[in-house]
């Protein structure tokens, strides 16, 4: 063979390697395309996103879409590379049964997203993982979460009586009314659902508020924050998941779950940037003087 064929050989390799890539990658974003409408439609996959989202807060709505649908069983998932940062490594016989989303390049040189692997912790072996200590009612950090999450408002908190529920937007005054008889566990969930409202309202400027068409929304980030930071809190309501997202395109779609994520994301940040420096504090105790 010449080098003329040589080089025509390695064009010829190199043309269908990026043919077929491009193919996998329109495979892949019609996948999650299709994964976003399911969910966005049916009230029991929306909730079963919801739980895998909230175990994992990091991972985007799309990427979170396509591993339902290739791991059915799966709870806490993340790259080769996250594993590796928990101290853990994807089992040799896994290797090739992840679940394939979206990741973006670790080189910084290029723009976009690549197609990588999903796996899941039972994938896995190494350390175990250091899990969220649950608040609880009456301790310190229960009282330094809820301060940290009315952090997170955007409009005034303001104690209110006889609510008839324990934490309310007022849209009027524009503030937040919470009812200090009810418990800290039932505060802290109300108080995320209303703090959506608040943003959504955007003091005043989103003269379309409607407090019934938010209330999914208010209720689904409530219901991610609380997951993460082991706070009791109540299914959304998804009854009117058809109506809310009809005529949404799957890319509208998926950016709206991304919002929500980021949104409660942000609070639980917020919330755990808050524990840190008393866990540091507590840690410098434990050690004695140096």
């Amino acid at each position: 063979m010449s080098i003329s064929d040589l080089i025509k050989s390695k064009s010829d390799h190199d043309k269908k390697w990026v043919e077929e890539r491009r193919a996998e990658r329109g495979n892949l974003s019609a996948m999650r395309d299709a994964a976003l409408e399911e969910i966005t439609s049916n009230p029991e996959m929306y909730q079963e996103y919801l739980d895998l989202q909230a175990r994992n807060p990091t991972c985007s709505a799309g990427n979170v879409a396509l591993t339902m649908l290739q791991l059915d069983y799966a709870t806490r998932v993340g790259s080769i590379h996250f594993w590796h940062e928990q101290g853990r490594y994807v089992r040799e016989e896994f290797i090739k049964l992840g679940a394939k989303v979206f990741v973006p390049s670790r080189s910084g040189q290029r723009r976009g997203y690549l197609m990588g692997d999903y796996y899941d912790i039972t994938q896995t072996t190494g350390r175990p993982i250091k899990e969220f200590p649950p608040l609880q009612e009456g301790t310190p950090r229960m009282e330094a979460a809820l301060s940290a999450l009315m952090n997170c408002s955007p409009v005034p908190i303001v104690e209110g009586q006889e609510l008839g529920q324990p934490a309310r937007y007022d849209e009027k005054s524009l503030c937040i009314a919470i009812d200090p008889s009810y418990g800290e566990a039932e505060v802290f969930s109300a108080l995320a659902v209303e703090i959506v409202y608040a943003k959504a309202h955007d003091k005043g400027r989103n003269t379309d508020f409607d407090r019934r068409d938010y209330q999914l929304d208010a209720e689904s980030v409530s219901y991610l924050l609380c997951q993460r930071v082991g706070v009791n809190c109540k299914q959304p309501q998804a009854a009117e998941l058809n109506r809310l997202y009809d005529g949404y395109e799957p890319s509208d779609r998926g950016e709206a779950l991304e919002q929500l994520r980021k949104t409660a994301r942000n609070m639980g940040d917020s919330i755990e940037r808050s524990l840190q420096p008393r866990q540091q504090e507590r840690g410098r105790l434990r050690q004695g003087p140096r």
